[in-house]
């Protein structure tokens, strides 16, 4: 019966973050419906593993502490969005630790699961940049893609866009819901609209109002724009949780 009651907070989470993670996958964002469902039952569990002695309260506010200081620094440095916090937030309610079968069997002392999630995930992002240089690296090789015309970039500028932005028509900038890898200032001399790169977009950036402002010197972008496309925070989060019990 404890091992039942380990295990379903750990079930009900994955459930709860893969759901979430095709969500945002599809709409770029989260609905709170998803955390107004699963922040109570995620309360009542571990209520329950309290009041059964399967948890000390120790545990749990070091499990939440660290959810809220990670998330809170992530949001406010623009790495993370809403949803994002508010997955952590409530793994580190949820799931305190992983399931003690672990612990037991490998000897481990156990670690507060979400922190293991976000270093784990962060782990698995960088993979990501590794796929957007070979996808570049194809283009520039095989199809002769002219990435970095009419930009002016330094070389440093150039290597870090073979591994974070790809070069891509407005109609599929819109349709893929990339983040924009450039924008258009006015120069000061004479008003002209030029190129120029964004070295860094936040989470919570309005993608909407970044693509009007492209559109409006659609001129600039006749031959392409560079955008970074990018995974949800959520599905790293996901496959980083099966793998944490693995590595305990």
């Amino acid at each position: 019966m404890q091992l039942l009651m380990m295990w379903i907070p750990f079930v009900f989470t994955l459930s709860v973050l893969t759901y979430a993670s095709v969500f945002d996958l599809k709409k770029r964002e989260v609905s709170n419906r998803v955390w107004l469902f699963a922040y109570p039952i995620g309360c009542i569990m571990t209520l329950t593993k309290l009041a059964v002695s399967l948890l000390d309260v120790q545990t749990v506010f070091v499990s939440l502490g660290v959810s809220m200081v990670l998330g809170f620094v992530l949001f406010c440095s623009g790495f993370y969005g809403g949803a994002d916090v508010k997955a952590l937030v409530f793994m580190g309610l949820t799931i305190p630790t992983i399931p003690h079968t672990f612990n037991m069997t490998l000897g481990f002392s156990a670690l507060p699961v979400v922190l293991a999630v976000f270093c784990i995930s962060t782990i698995l992002s960088l993979i990501w940049p590794l796929s957007i240089f070979t996808l570049n690296l194809k283009d520039l090789l095989i199809k002769k893609v002219s990435m970095f015309d009419g930009i002016k970039l330094t070389l440093r500028q150039k290597v870090l866009l073979l591994f974070t932005a790809r070069y891509i028509s407005l109609t599929q900038l819109e349709s893929l819901r990339y983040f924009p890898a450039e924008t258009v200032v006015l120069q000061e001399k004479n008003g002209e609209p030029t190129r120029k790169l964004l070295h860094f977009v936040k989470a919570e950036t309005n993608l909407q109002k970044c693509l009007d402002k492209l559109k409006e010197h659609s001129e600039l972008y006749q031959n392409g724009v560079l955008a970074s496309p990018t995974i949800p925070t959520m599905i790293f989060f996901t496959i980083a949780l099966t793998i944490v019990p693995l590595c305990a």
